[in-house]
């Protein structure tokens, strides 16, 4: 089969690989559509050889979804390994790659994405096929295309954001960014009740947030982000922020934009990391409560792929671009030189 392997500094090439077998409670599945995520930029951009999951050569690529070709033997024994039922040879199935243990401290107390044993399993989504446990398999509803079940992971991401997120009926919410992450905290937000404004410095962008149905849009290239919140909200600012740009800068942003008593996420990794400085001041005396995020439980995969099927959050618009696997470098290059928005390689037709 071909595949994407990433040998260094945006060195992606397309190979001829071995096909993966499938072991004891594993499936095989056909890949037919892989997102480009900003992980798997960073990656591309600043590989570190010999750091958790990034041997080289390696194949990148977590936002997937195919058939089921092949299973494996059945899993030796134990409830954790045994597979759902449902999961057969011809089924579209999207793949969950967070494998978490369920035992550990962590586990055990709900903080699933910070699993202390994340198991291997799910991998590299930029080939011909790909190779999966059954436990972390959810079947696509007929309505949903494979380019739209890829976005569960996204989704779930930030549905775990909001979870970390007070936000009531009527609040003004603020999403610093207007990529398809941004896009997608923008209708989650919306569907909580809020009135969304968005801010980006590119004009396309905010085209499509309003198309998607934010409220107000705010042209950070050509005026001050902070102090147009401030004159959309009588001046009191928002009460939520959610910023979904990696960077000291937009997160010094929110910090500003955040109303008395409000709430502001840093939902983006900053990549290098960065110093920020601020006045406590900011903090203490306007009560701001600020919360990060990171990734995601099997239950907001579980939400993020139903939001999809009942059409709560739309995924399909943020597509911008399509590329073939022999085609995966310039889908790399487009994403990295912020073209568009959603970067998708169709592998199998």
């Amino acid at each position: 089969m071909k595949a994407a392997r990433l040998y260094g500094v945006r060195d992606l090439r397309v190979e001829e690989v071995f096909d993966p077998t499938p072991g004891p409670g594993e499936a095989l599945i056909q890949i037919h559509a892989c997102g480009v995520c900003p992980s798997d930029l960073r990656a591309y951009l600043a590989p570190r050889a010999g750091s958790s999951g990034m041997s080289m050569p390696r194949t990148p690529g977590h936002e997937w979804a195919g058939v089921v070709v092949a299973l494996g033997p059945p899993a030796a024994s134990g409830i954790r390994d045994g597979a759902p039922p449902a999961i057969a040879v011809g089924q579209r199935v999207v793949a969950d790659w967070r494998h978490v243990c369920g035992t550990c401290y962590q586990c055990r107390r709900g903080v699933f994405n910070y699993c202390e044993n994340l198991q291997p399993g799910v991998r590299g989504g930029f080939a011909g096929y790909g190779i999966a446990p059954l436990t972390q398999l959810r079947v696509i509803p007929d309505n949903v295309s494979f380019e739209e079940a890829s976005f569960s992971e996204p989704l779930a991401c930030v549905i775990q954001a909001h979870g970390y997120t007070e936000i009531n009926l009527g609040d003004d919410v603020v999403i610093v960014g207007a990529g398809p992450i941004g896009l997608l905290h923008l209708q989650i937000a919306r569907n909580r009740g809020a009135r969304v404004i968005v801010s980006d410095p590119i004009v396309a962008r905010l085209e499509k947030a309003r198309e998607l149905g934010a409220h107000d849009a705010i042209d950070a290239s050509a005026m001050d982000a902070v102090a147009r919140v401030k004159e959309l909200t009588e001046g009191r600012g928002a009460n939520a922020v959610i910023v979904a740009v990696g960077g000291a800068q937009p997160i010094h942003q929110g910090l500003e934009m955040a109303a008395i008593n409000g709430w502001v996420n840093a939902f983006a990794g900053t990549y290098p990391p960065a110093e920020m400085p601020v006045d406590p001041n900011l903090i203490h005396y306007r009560q701001i409560r600020f919360t990060g995020s990171h990734d995601f439980t099997p239950h907001h995969f579980t939400t993020a792929l139903k939001l999809i099927q009942y059409g709560i959050v739309r995924v399909a618009p943020l597509i911008s671009h399509r590329f073939s696997l022999d085609e995966v470098r310039e889908a790399f290059e487009t994403t990295a030189n912020r073209s568009g928005l959603k970067s998708m390689v169709q592998i199998a037709s």
